[in-house]
């Protein structure tokens, strides 16, 4: 099994969220130059774990949701907007127990993300005992792997998700009239136009009064516990289609009934996955938040951009 970057990647890197790779010198069509993205991320991660030893060492209150599967004898950390629909849909084709599906991308939003569905395919490490659950990641047997996306483009992705398309997020949307332009609200109102800067001053708030943030947006390093637990693999949802198809293409070659492997052979990341945004959009986007709450957003993913290796990027406009 080999993984791959090619030079396809770098197409439009100027409209691309910046990543660890665009520094890796030269763009041959090797696997050697996979290996050597893989690994700076890796160094990267190692090297701001001890930058901030003091912050990632806390305990957390974060909610988090990692998956295992002992046969093919892996965990996956899922971090939300960051193609995790996908990521849990590939996973249960890859148990090749849904044998009335043949891609991903035929499982229903009910059959991926309803726990009393996707149970039934793939295991929640957040039901083993505690005393039980991080044994997984001292076993070098287990491929473990996770998936981060630029922080901020992450957050207009909540944003866009979450306060417009999502009715089971309406509460979010109310609090944020409640809180801001309370002359506004009515009981009668289930849902207001609430704009991105509201959104943004919301979870900045949030935080400064010691909040959880929702897995939507919180910073990803407190998901995933990066620097307390081994993680063999992380992928960045601006090369995804390259890191799933590596992914992939690992989990399958670790399936050592025949019989299973045959059924899995076609399974494939879903094609239409991961579309990294400009620069122009999240200029747009940032446009009308105010310049002090986007340092502060720059504050709040500050170790989310170390760990990562992200470029923060100028959505000011401004140098």
């Amino acid at each position: 099994m080999t993984c791959r970057h090619t030079a396809d990647i770098r197409e439009n890197a100027e409209e691309r969220t910046a990543d660890v790779h665009d520094a890796d010198a030269g763009s041959a069509n090797t696997p050697e130059t996979a290996r050597n993205v893989y690994e700076r991320r890796q160094q990267v991660l190692s090297e701001g774990c001890r930058h901030f030893s003091d912050t990632v060492n806390k305990s957390t209150r974060a909610w988090y949701e990692m998956y295992y599967d002992d046969q093919i004898d892996y965990v996956y950390c899922l971090i939300s907007k960051v193609s995790c629909t996908s990521w849990k849909a590939t996973l249960m084709m890859l148990t090749g127990k849904l044998s009335k599906f043949q891609r991903p991308e035929q499982l229903t939003v009910g059959i991926i993300h309803d726990h009393k569905n996707s149970d039934k395919y793939i295991e929640r490490l957040e039901k083993v005992l505690p005393l039980f659950r991080n044994w997984r990641f001292t076993e070098s047997r287990y491929f473990t792997f996770m998936f981060v996306r630029e922080p901020l483009e992450r957050l207009v992705s909540a944003y866009r998700d979450k306060l417009n398309e999502d009715d089971s997020y309406h509460h979010v949307n109310i609090a944020i009239v409640r809180q801001y332009r309370p002359q506004d609200y009515s009981p009668l109102i289930k849902r207001y136009n609430v704009t991105f800067p509201e959104f943004v001053r919301f979870v900045l708030d949030q935080r400064a009064t010691g909040q959880v943030l929702d897995r939507h947006w919180i910073p990803q390093y407190e998901l995933c516990r990066v620097c307390q637990l081994r993680w063999d693999f992380i992928g960045h949802y601006e090369t995804l289609r390259e890191d799933a198809d590596c992914v992939v293409s690992r989990l399958k070659s670790r399936i050592m009934d025949v019989e299973h492997r045959q059924r899995v052979a076609n399974i494939t990341f879903p094609a239409d996955s991961g579309h990294a945004k400009s620069s122009d959009f999240l200029q747009r986007m940032y446009a009308s938040v105010p310049a002090a709450d986007v340092q502060a957003l720059y504050k709040l993913y500050e170790v989310d951009y170390a760990l990562f290796g992200f470029k923060q990027p100028n959505v000011t406009g401004f140098s």
